[in-house]
């Protein structure tokens, strides 16, 4: 039985907020999953907490989720669940951190105006910074495009400058809930020490991991899938109802 089944589940997405990023996953899922999808305005500059108290709004009354949260959602989840915001059965984090990842490339890339290039015709070398294998770029390329089509320079810019500042570390310690963090082993953008910042604060933390680049939901989705339904499976007897 996949223990996946019947779940709720609620996907956080990355810095373009718009939650499409999720489709090669979503077809890999059991047909009787329950699956919320966040997404974040795109014509709003929001502050922290404001995405935070955007993300918990979209979220279902009725039987606590299983949260996946990815990159720039790890620190909202974190301190929505930590907060107790709302009830979670579990959380997932993919490829996130719990404050800023790298500060001081934030900075440079801030002031240099780099956030500009993230778009949807972004420069193909750009990827191979950031991917690296040929292949996957070939295959993320259409998925990028599509994901950022409508995501506005100003928006990602803004959102940039959210994890440059972020810090959640506190709301760490406040989780009650089974927390598994799918690392992608050649992340390019997250480096591994972030994981010694969750594991400082949280050190039930299972860390699974997983052969991909920062994008690990989309170059590796039935892998990351195999590995949530494992660890929910050995952790089902201790999440809440």
């Amino acid at each position: 039985m996949n223990r996946l089944s019947n779940q709720n589940l609620v996907f956080m997405p990355g810095l373009d907020g718009t939650g499409l990023s999720f489709e090669p996953v979503l077809p890999l899922l059991p047909a009787d999953t329950k699956i919320t999808i966040i997404r974040y305005p795109t014509d709003k500059l929001l502050s922290f907490d404001e995405t935070v108290e955007c993300a918990a709004a979209q979220i279902p009354a009725g039987n606590p989720p299983i949260v996946i949260a990815e990159s720039f959602s790890g620190p909202i989840a974190i301190q929505m669940i930590g907060s107790g915001r709302i009830k979670a059965k579990a959380l997932i984090l993919c490829a996130t951190f719990a404050r800023s990842p790298r500060p001081i490339v934030w900075r440079i890339m801030r002031f240099l105006r780099l956030p500009l290039l993230i778009r949807p015709d972004m420069p193909k070398r750009f990827f191979k910074i950031v991917i690296g294998d040929d292949k996957l770029i070939d295959k993320l390329i259409p998925l990028w495009k599509k994901v950022h089509a409508n995501v506005p320079a100003r928006v990602m810019n803004h959102r940039l400058k959210m994890i440059n500042q972020v810090d959640v570390t506190k709301w760490l310690t406040k989780l009650e809930v089974p927390c598994c963090y799918l690392q992608a082993t050649n992340d390019r953008l997250v480096p591994s020490s972030c994981i010694d910042d969750l594991k400082k604060c949280a050190p039930l933390l299972e860390i699974k991991k997983i052969s991909a680049p920062h994008f690990i939901l989309q170059a590796q989705p039935q892998a990351c899938l195999n590995a949530i339904e494992e660890f929910i499976s050995l952790t089902s007897p201790l999440m809440k109802k």
